[in-house]
């Protein structure tokens, strides 16, 4: 009898669990758009903000708000906090003093990228110091932002990074785990962008990440926390860490740390953005906090089609540079990049008049300065102009997108001639891409400059511009940060040099697919076939995959066809079936909230990625590396025990039909090795 009661105790246990995550994917793209679900009140002396799935409640205290609790609004869960009469803002031995008719909120309509969300915002005097707190709520987040603004208003004023405590949370219970998310972009030294630390909080710990989650090792709840600033070590003004936590005898205290200014960064009375945090709640489980994340990071830009979806041609990583960049090069290329199918082509550094140091043409070279002359088309490349160009790529329906480095001296202070000369290439020629290279973030004014410069261009070209937005070297914006320009672009990857290997590209975007929207990224495949003496007979050289294969790895995110297309060998025609199949589907794939299965890539094992287009459909795309058996049982999202049907789109599989096991995983065929397959899928 014990037996059976135990039995049924666990059943009902992993019923609930499986059902927390059932209908949430359906439930937040119900509610997207939907600003009816948003609101902020302050009622007498309580603050509350929320959504169809969460709220917060502050006490109001003179407007130096105070956190009561945390709701989240479908598992039915709150966690307390427990702050007295602490502020969630403080700045160390600076008094905070009431502000009078220091609450607005109203909605802040939709921009061509941007949503449409609830804006509720405070202002808080301290001594020589003014903050203003601006929370956004999307209807469609499980999350709310907090945008930071502070002003000087005495030039005597003093703090450290870590004086200013930017949310402290005393929060209920000391049986917590913690899960620290560590991100690394400058990809031309760094080839590990995620790492994580586990630890149960005692004490006082110390966490580095822009992300972090707090899970309760009691009840189905959690937290997450997301600070929207550039990765970790390059951080402006860091204080060494992002968040911290202190364990006492009932409570553990939270606190995130960092603005990235400084006094010597602000001019008196004179409102500076700093960095944004953001707190959501999640169910405890590993998916629902994936998903709970995720439901605030779909919200930073609005992914249209026709602007945001590219299959883009870049030849700069067959390392010839600019020295073949003429018209003629570029008539053949855009040929070619019709042929197979590819939707842009982007011109990197070399189409301009003032050549760059990285070309490889011998003399004087510009890099931190440049004049509006510099940025006319090359007289002797181009003597034409773009007119032929431009002519030929509408003809085949070719975007043409433009390299550009804005000038770095003394902290962009020439912002306002750059955004000039951008705006100038989309007037008079219709570029809408940019690429955006050599961006350095030394200082809170160089960060002020480049925000300011992005924002001109935007606001004037009625955000039709998107920007590659390039990661791969300096002090740059990584993965959270002004997530609204575009896309970011990773790698840099050669051949020549021996650093690529599709297996390290696909572990990339494997590992940050997890915490980061992928199809904002743009990622790299390469001509597979060029120098396959470099690597020898290594068993993970490039040209030991097929063209497709190596496609496929980029596939969840913006494909960057890294290459010379005339460059490649008949044999790349092949692959052109694949590209204009995934073409037909990669605003439904992208459209999803996509997620790493299997095992983490590493050259022999099977992986993968699902896209969830809701709780009931999507699509699979699975790998199988250099491994020994044709047959793997796959981790995937599903729940246990469910039925699946799985068609093929593309790839070594077939359609068949399976049963997740009590884990949810799939048993997976692929009869070769160095194999994939994309399936559509319906439960």
């Amino acid at each position: 009898m014990k037996k059976n009661i135990t039995l049924l105790i666990f059943l009902f246990i992993s019923t609930i669990a499986v059902a927390q995550n059932s209908g949430l994917i359906d439930a937040l793209n119900d509610e997207k758009n939907r600003m009816e679900s948003c609101y902020s009140k302050l009622q007498n002396d309580t603050l509350l903000i929320g959504n169809k799935f969460i709220e917060r409640r502050f006490k109001w205290n003179d407007g130096n708000i105070i956190s009561i609790d945390i709701s989240n609004k479908i598992s039915g869960e709150k966690i307390q906090i427990e702050n007295g009469m602490h502020p969630d803002f403080s700045v160390t031995n600076l008094k905070a003093k009431p502000k009078a008719n220091n609450y607005t909120s109203s909605v802040v309509e939709a921009t061509p990228i941007l949503p449409s969300y609830l804006m509720t915002q405070l202002v808080t005097e301290h001594e020589g110091l003014e903050v203003k707190q601006v929370f956004k709520i999307f209807p469609s987040s499980m999350g709310i932002a907090c945008e930071y603004y502070v002003k000087k208003t005495n030039d005597s004023l003093q703090f450290n990074p870590n004086d200013l405590i930017i949310e402290r949370l005393n929060i209920e219970n000391i049986h917590w785990n913690m899960e620290a998310v560590e991100f690394l972009d400058n990809t031309d030294n760094n080839n590990t962008l995620v790492k994580k630390e586990k630890l149960l909080p005692y004490k006082s710990n110390k966490y580095i990440g822009n992300i972090l989650f707090m899970s309760s090792l009691q009840e189905d709840k959690g937290l997450f926390f997301l600070k929207e600033a550039p990765c970790s070590n390059i951080q402006i003004n860091y204080p060494g860490y992002d968040f911290s936590s202190e364990r006492k005898s009932t409570s553990t205290t939270v606190k995130s740390v960092g603005l990235g200014v400084i006094p010597e960064d602000l001019n008196l009375n004179e409102w500076v953005k700093t960095f944004s945090y953001v707190l959501g709640v999640h169910n405890n489980e590993d998916l629902g906090k994936k998903i709970a994340l995720r439901s605030y990071q779909n919200n930073t830009r609005i992914l249209r089609p026709d602007r945001d979806e590219m299959m883009m041609v870049n030849t700069w990583g067959d390392r010839n540079r600019d020295t073949k960049l003429s018209e003629q090069f570029i008539l053949d290329e855009l040929k070619e990049t019709h042929k197979f199918g590819f939707t842009h082509y982007q011109i990197d550094d070399g189409w301009q008049q003032g050549l760059s140091m990285n070309s490889g043409v011998a003399g004087e070279r510009l890099w931190d300065q440049w004049s509006i002359e510099d940025w006319l088309p090359n007289k002797e490349r181009f003597p034409n102009g773009f007119k032929n160009i431009l002519q030929l790529a509408d003809s085949l329906d070719i975007k043409i997108g433009l390299w550009f480095h804005p000038s770095n001296e003394n902290d962009y202070e020439n912002w306002e001639q750059d955004a000039k000369i951008v705006l100038n290439l989309y007037r008079k020629f219709g570029i809408k891409n940019i690429k955006i290279d050599g961006i350095k973030l030394p200082t809170k004014k160089a960060d002020i400059n480049l925000e300011r410069f992005f924002d001109r261009i935007l606001k004037e070209s009625n955000h039709d511009i998107v920007f590659n937005v390039d990661a791969t070297a300096d002090n740059r914006y990584g993965y959270h940060y002004n997530n609204h320009l575009g896309n970011t672009f990773l790698e840099n990857r050669y051949t020549d040099l021996k650093s690529y290997y599709p297996y390290q590209t696909l572990r990339n975007i494997w590992m940050l697919s997890n915490y980061v929207p992928v199809q904002k990224l743009q990622l790299q495949f390469l001509n597979k076939w060029r120098n396959r003496d470099v690597y020898g007979d290594e068993p993970y050289s490039p040209g030991k995959y097929s063209f497709d294969y190596v496609f496929a790895i980029t596939m969840p995110a913006q494909p960057l066809a890294w290459f010379e297309t005339t460059g490649l060998p008949a044999e790349a025609d092949k692959s052109i079936a694949l590209f204009h199949t995934y073409k037909s589907i990669r605003s439904e794939l992208h459209s999803a909230q996509i997620f790493p299965i299997g095992n983490e890539p590493n050259g022999k094992t099977f992986t993968g990625f699902q896209f969830l287009i809701s709780d009931n459909e999507g699509y699979i795309l699975v790998f199988r590396e250099l491994h020994n058996s044709s047959i793997f049982n796959v981790s995937t999202l599903f729940d246990p025990n469910k039925k699946v049907q799985f068609k093929k789109i593309y790839g070594d599989g077939f359609d068949f039909e399976a049963m997740t096991d009590d884990n949810g995983k799939i048993l997976f065929e692929l009869d070769k090795a160095n194999s994939f397959c994309l399936y559509k899928y319906s439960l």
